[in-house]
């Protein structure tokens, strides 16, 4: 079977859908371990900025070490 190589918005879709997926399980993995660490309200702008901070460093992980 021949090598298929993947055009650039299939690359693109993939490591997308990754980010909403880390995104989405950060922030919610956060949330809970804040809330029943210290039992405080979480500050959801604060929540959203290291959700994104997590999922694009593992994105871009990903991105760079995958050689396809």
């Amino acid at each position: 079977m021949e090598n298929l190589k993947k055009q650039r918005w299939e690359r693109a879709f993939e490591l997308s859908s990754l980010g909403v997926i880390f995104f989405i399980g950060f922030v919610s993995l956060l949330y809970s371990w804040i809330d029943s660490a210290f039992g405080v309200k979480v500050n959801i702008i604060l929540l959203t900025a290291a959700g994104i901070a997590v999922s694009f460093a593992l994105v871009y992980a990903i991105y760079l070490f995958d050689k396809d």
